[in-house]
């Protein structure tokens, strides 16, 4: 299919871009890479009757600014995929990139875009949500910040107002003794993930002293798992009681069956991977040491 008639327009600058998504209102979307917005119109999923390209924003830096990594974001996927940094401080971060989609989309698929779409199976939300990341997103009334885990509403829908752009994703650094790890399961590499689950952990010598857990495939957005992480919280580096841990997880969620996998196939998925990313993140802590 094509898509529906719409009106393209560049953007000078990040003035510009807001100014022109403010007059165009819900009639308009900005682009980048189109990876996944030309998608969705070649099927008549979006409608836009304005495109704005930003490409060229200023908007395509990685920062190191005391406690916070700042990721602009028309900042492709290919980009931070291979810096040694964000390898280094976020190796949960670093395994989610991998398994996003094919060479072409991690070419030219922004950070600012995957976000933006929150597809409920993409890796990149869940990473946000996991490392309890903030969205910076500008408009015509200035700039503000939004908890990952408050930008995410639903399928396909987030807390961006008409007029809003995202600008950059900001993840706070974690603990010098901390390690993490990103695990998916799809029917083929760089498929939609039927599951996939991520573990931070923080530790104290041998003691697991802080944990983060997050899953998608069981809800319309991803999803923490403060149960499973309290419980994760004293547990030793090599015997954390991962399995047991992915049992809770399982017992807890509520996935719907579709045409790739069963609720009681994702619900088992669901603990499996947490079993093995919670061993692998332990696994690189005792490695770090």
């Amino acid at each position: 299919m094509r898509p529906s008639s719409f009106e393209y327009h560049k953007a000078a600058d990040i003035e510009d871009a807001v100014r022109l998504l403010a007059e165009f209102g819900d009639e308009g979307r900005p682009i980048a890479g189109g990876q996944s917005l030309v998608p969705m119109m070649n099927l008549r999923l979006a409608r836009p009757s304005h495109l704005v390209d930003i490409n060229a924003l200023a908007l395509n830096d990685i920062e190191f600014d005391g406690n916070v990594m700042r990721i602009g974001a028309l900042v492709r996927h290919e980009y931070y995929a291979s810096d040694s940094r964000v390898a280094k401080h976020f190796p949960a971060f670093m395994d989610a990139v991998h398994w996003i989609g094919h060479p072409t989309i991690r070419r030219h698929g922004s950070i600012g875009g995957s976000l933006s779409h929150a597809d409920p199976t993409a890796e990149l939300p869940a990473a946000a949500i996991l490392h309890d990341a903030s969205i910076v997103v500008r408009s015509m009334n200035g700039e503000r910040r939004i908890a990952a885990v408050d930008f995410f509403e639903s399928a396909y829908v987030t807390a961006l107002e008409p007029g809003e752009l995202v600008i950059a994703v900001e993840f706070p650094m974690p603990s010098a003794a901390s390690a993490g790890s990103f695990m998916e399961i799809g029917e083929r590499r760089g498929d939609f993930a039927t599951a996939s689950v991520g573990a931070v952990l923080e530790f104290d010598g041998a003691t697991i002293t802080k944990a983060a857990i997050v899953c998608c495939g069981a809800d319309l957005v991803a999803i923490r798992a403060p149960d499973v992480e309290a419980f994760l919280v004293g547990k030793p580096l090599k015997a954390p009681q991962a399995a047991e841990a992915g049992q809770m997880f399982a017992a807890e969620v509520q996935p719907s069956s579709d045409h790739v996998a069963s609720a009681d196939y994702k619900r088992a998925l669901i603990g499996e991977l947490t079993r093995r990313a919670v061993e692998t993140a332990c696994a690189r802590a005792l490695e770090s040491k």
